[in-house]
């Protein structure tokens, strides 16, 4: 894992420490975790900051998604990675299926890309607890 991505990881570990209690699902329950990488269209990374920030974030939530941490690279601009969990693979596709239709997103998107689209590639990666973990 190379440094960025590294600090980045650890950076989401410690986050999840720090949680509400009651904001993660119980330790019996299976877990898996999102890492996206958007990189951006040249100078929209303030547009999907205030996107993320004004709507996306509270629409993941009422979608079952828990946000755990958003990051800028210091050595990529106009990119955002961050950490999102689920409670499971069914409920990732479910939830997903959920926020894309939901009518506020599409209202949202739709008015942060009225100058043209903000993201032009998406990496994503699901990622499952090893069962030596600190964090299941």
């Amino acid at each position: 894992m190379s440094n960025p991505l590294k600090s980045l990881f650890l950076s989401a570990v410690a986050a999840l420490f720090f949680a509400a209690p009651g904001t993660l699902p119980a330790a019996d329950e299976p877990m898996i975790y999102e890492l996206r990488t958007y990189y951006c269209n040249p100078g929209k990374l303030p547009a999907l900051h205030a996107r993320f920030r004004d709507h996306t974030m509270k629409l993941f939530e009422k979608h079952g998604m828990k946000n755990i941490a958003y990051w800028t690279p210091a050595d990529q601009e106009e990119t955002l990675v961050y950490i999102i969990a689920h409670k499971s693979d069914a409920a990732a596709k479910a939830s997903w299926a959920a926020f894309i239709s939901d009518p506020e997103w599409k209202k949202a998107q739709a008015e942060s890309e009225k100058d043209g689209k903000l993201v032009m590639k998406i990496e994503k990666q699901f990622l499952k607890p090893t069962d030596y973990s600190p964090v299941k």
